[in-house]
């Protein structure tokens, strides 16, 4: 059936209304309805643009996307989305180009700056992020959405004076609002006022005015406020209530939780290295080989990384996934981990070259020893101690009960891994399935130098304990290490930055006992860890 222009123009406001009720498929149907008839009907090539970003196929939307821009140039609203898709593709140099052109082409329109800002946000930009914003409070100084932007990312980059007072601005127009009430939060806490963030949070907030992803900051900085007043219970039940919330939010009925990395993965990775009989190393040689620091999130991996990076002869990798080409040629199965370990004879020289190929974009020197550090390799050191037969293995450990609940309360960015810390019972499960496929996997790599590092030992004695992994790696103390904290970088975003900034202390030791109640369900996964790693009862 034939349509005219005005009746595609009639059609295609249906289709935006479907869009923005999040009716996604209702509203490519209409797009589709259009471009059957009208192939170049600007209108119909948007719709279809947008609904393919909403479907999760950028590299789709970008093709229909440069035909709207095509069809129609100049269209502001058309050459955001062409922004905003090459953002989702990673596209980031492109990208910005792109909002930069628009920015200068509209000086009155604040979109580029706001749309930038959320982009360089989603790259982890933070400091291009906030000129991105602070541009859009150039051009409308009240405008909420550059200042909840900006509480967000001075929150992240711990500015907390700027992330209080752009906070505030949000909440002097909405007082409810659960972005700003985090930030502002974070800023009461920081200024070691946990009584004012706790009233600031009961008094206004609202769970259902927002998702339960940006309530779980909000229900994260109470609990945090609570623990600093000593109330216990009802931090544990914040942590609880939102972080449950998010779990479901991002995977209803336990969808999405076990792709490589998740609880079965590591479940599977176990049973598989038990089943395989893996090749003979090869005759130990001087091939460089990097040290791989691995352990449970919350055991002191950064901290140790931190320490470390301070010596002049050490470069770390800051969590960069190096390794992951090699584990997911390896798989996760019997059947896979068996087909690799028959190739790696031959494999084992590509692999190596391809590894240190990636490091190397870093300018990395090869004099350097390099600290590969990413907790969660910890149940493929049965892969790489086979790849890297030369490799030196820094364990770091903590008191399995201190380890996951300090996990559990900190509420890590989501990935496959880490949405299993959303509750305290996955945590456990986690910590316990990331163990047993380590310990596993040196099985399977016996000859594997493995330095164990108490999280205990370094808060309690961090120079003569950083002097014993020094030794290991052949190194030697250096002064400067004492000031490792002058170099910290501004915009680390690990969840352990707060504790970084600080001096060393030890006062996280022992702090599980505070919720024995909530973990005794679980002290049967948990007490064989203990006694394994000889922390006691």
């Amino acid at each position: 059936m034939s349509m005219t222009p005005q009746e595609a123009f009639a059609r295609s406001q249906s289709g935006f209304a479907a869009y923005r009720d999040h009716r996604f498929v209702d509203a490519e149907s209409v797009a589709d309805a259009i471009l059957a008839t009208l192939p170049t009907d600007p209108n119909g090539l948007y719709l279809k643009a947008i609904c393919r970003r909403a479907r999760q196929d950028p590299n789709g939307a970008l093709l229909w996307i440069k035909q709207a821009c095509d069809a129609a140039p100049g269209q502001l609203g058309f050459e955001l989305a062409a922004a905003q898709i090459l953002g989702d593709l990673k596209a980031y140099d492109a990208a910005r180009s792109r909002f930069e052109a628009l920015a200068e082409a509209f000086p009155e329109a604040i979109e580029p700056c706001l749309m930038r800002g959320l982009m360089e946000r989603q790259a982890n930009a933070l400091d291009a992020a906030r000129t991105a914003y602070e541009a859009a409070l150039s051009r409308q100084p009240d405008h909420v959405e550059a200042h909840r932007g900006l509480a967000i990312v001075c929150e992240n980059l711990r500015d907390w004076p700027a992330a209080r007072r752009h906070a505030d601005a949000v909440l002097a127009i909405e007082p409810g609002d659960a972005t700003a009430l985090s930030a502002r939060a974070g800023a009461d806490l920081a200024d070691q006022s946990p009584e004012t963030a706790r009233h600031l949070i009961e008094d206004r907030f609202d769970a259902s005015r927002a998702n339960p992803a940006v309530n779980a900051s909000v229900w994260r900085r109470l609990g945090d406020a609570c623990e600093a007043m000593d109330d216990h219970a009802a931090a544990f039940k914040a942590w609880e209530t939102g972080y449950s919330a998010l779990r479901e939010h991002l995977a209803p009925g336990g969808q999405f939780l076990d792709g490589m990395h998740g609880l079965e993965s590591l479940k599977r990775l176990a049973a598989a290295y038990a089943d395989i009989k893996p090749p003979s190393p090869p005759a130990p040689d001087d091939s460089r080989s990097p040290v791989f620091l691995v352990g449970f999130p919350r055991s002191g991996t950064t901290l140790l990384e931190q320490i470390l990076a301070s010596h002049s002869a050490i470069t770390t990798s800051d969590e960069a996934p190096f390794a992951q080409p090699i584990l997911e040629e390896a798989g996760d199965t019997t059947d896979s981990l068996r087909r690799f370990f028959a190739a790696l004879p031959r494999n084992r020289p590509r692999l190596q070259a391809e590894y240190w190929g990636r490091v190397a974009e870093l300018g990395v020197s090869d004099q350097a020893v390099f600290i590969d550090k990413l907790p969660l390799n910890l149940p493929w050191l049965g892969v790489l101690g086979q790849v890297f037969p030369n490799a030196r293995i820094l364990l770091a450990l903590r008191d399995p009960r201190d380890c996951v609940f300090s996990a559990f309360k900190r509420l890590f960015q989501f990935n496959t891994a880490m949405l299993r810390t959303y509750t305290l019972a996955d945590t456990v499960a986690l910590y316990d399935a990331a163990m047993k496929a380590g310990e596993a996997g040196r099985k399977v790599a016996p000859d594997l130098r493995v330095t164990q590092v108490r999280y205990e030992d370094l808060v309690t004695d961090m120079k003569d304990e950083i002097a014993r992994i020094l030794l290991a790696l052949g190194l030697e103390w250096e002064s400067e290490m004492a000031d490792y904290r002058e170099r910290l970088s501004p915009s680390l975003s690990t969840p352990s930055a707060p504790q970084l900034e600080a001096a060393i202390h030890d006062r996280s030791i022992g702090l599980w006992r505070y919720h024995a109640d909530a973990l005794e369900p679980f002290s049967t996964q948990l007490e064989p860890w203990v006694k394994q790693w000889r922390y006691r009862p």
